[in-house]
């Protein structure tokens, strides 16, 4: 079965939109403020649970290399 992963350009492009400082990073208040968008039943300790699942290497931030593993993967 094939997976299937977005164009590098289309992944940078939403992170690069969901990174609103322009760090290079996605911050939890990023993230928290871009789940509430998509789903307002969503508990901020279940987003927190989610972000720490993304952030491997966890120094509190998203990566792009990171949301490109976790966008790659069935979440």
């Amino acid at each position: 079965m094939q997976s299937f992963e977005p164009a590098f350009d289309e992944m940078k492009e939403s992170f690069e939109r969901i990174d609103e400082k322009g760090n290079g990073s996605i911050e939890f208040a990023e993230f928290n403020a871009l789940v509430l968008e998509l789903d307002h039943t969503r508990t901020e300790s279940a987003m927190r649970r989610q972000f720490a699942r993304i952030d491997t290497n966890r120094d509190g931030r998203i990566s792009f290399d990171e949301f490109r593993a976790w966008f790659g993967t069935d979440r």
